[in-house]
């Protein structure tokens, strides 16, 4: 992981000094996580955002990226968990507070205009980086059974069958870029593994729109 970290650090400097183009922006995600164990059937939609920076020539450039997303147990789908394994007389009223999900996650992609109109750039994209998955403290309540439970980040882990860990990550997709004046408005959709041990965690899709100075 601290090659991969490095070599992300020298594309942005190899990148910065042989391309003539620099421009800075912000954007916002929305993604839908997906792994094996409990995570799929309690947590609702991600969203979160991040700060990209794009270095190339018009058809072809690099953008490193920086993101923060986060997940919240979904109180509709965790009753519906709870009912499933506790029948729906016991599973009346359960909730859960806390547990969110967070992920930290710097990117490197490439972007390949290929249909390059006159304000409409329509582009693939695909890149590697690093993400690191992290859980926190939960209570987990079940009123018929007069149980209130604290979980620690730990046990929310085991829970979930989902260690708090730092991988590798990868994307493919594509995206649109509209020119208006001396900005440009965009749009993605992207694939994105984290290869997370001992199942690999998806985000499908990553849904993202931002600004590009």
């Amino acid at each position: 992981m601290k090659r991969l970290a490095l070599l992300l650090c020298c594309v942005v400097f190899a990148t910065g000094s042989s391309l003539s183009q620099f421009s800075i922006g912000v954007h916002g995600n929305a993604m839908n996580f997906n792994t094996g164990g409990v995570a799929n059937d309690i947590y609702g939609l991600g969203l979160g955002g991040g700060i990209h920076l794009d270095f190339g020539i018009p058809f072809l450039s690099i953008r490193v990226s920086g993101d923060y997303t986060f997940l919240n147990p979904d109180k509709n789908k965790y009753s519906s968990y709870a009912a499933t394994y506790l029948g729906t007389a016991l599973a009346q009223g359960a909730s859960i507070d806390g547990g969110k999900l967070e992920i930290y996650s710097g990117n490197a992609n490439a972007k390949l205009v290929i249909l390059p109109l006159p304000v409409i750039h329509i582009y693939a994209t695909g890149g590697i980086g690093l993400a690191r998955v992290k859980f926190n403290d939960a209570t987990i309540n079940i009123p018929v059974l007069g149980i209130s439970r604290q979980l620690s980040a730990d046990d929310v882990s085991k829970l979930l069958g989902i260690d708090s860990q730092t991988r590798t990550t990868t994307n493919v997709g594509a995206g649109v870029d509209i020119a208006l004046g001396g900005i440009a408005i965009f749009g993605e959709l992207k694939l994105n593994w984290i290869w997370t041990s001992p199942n690999t965690s998806s985000q499908i899709p990553i849904g993202t729109v931002g600004i590009t100075f």
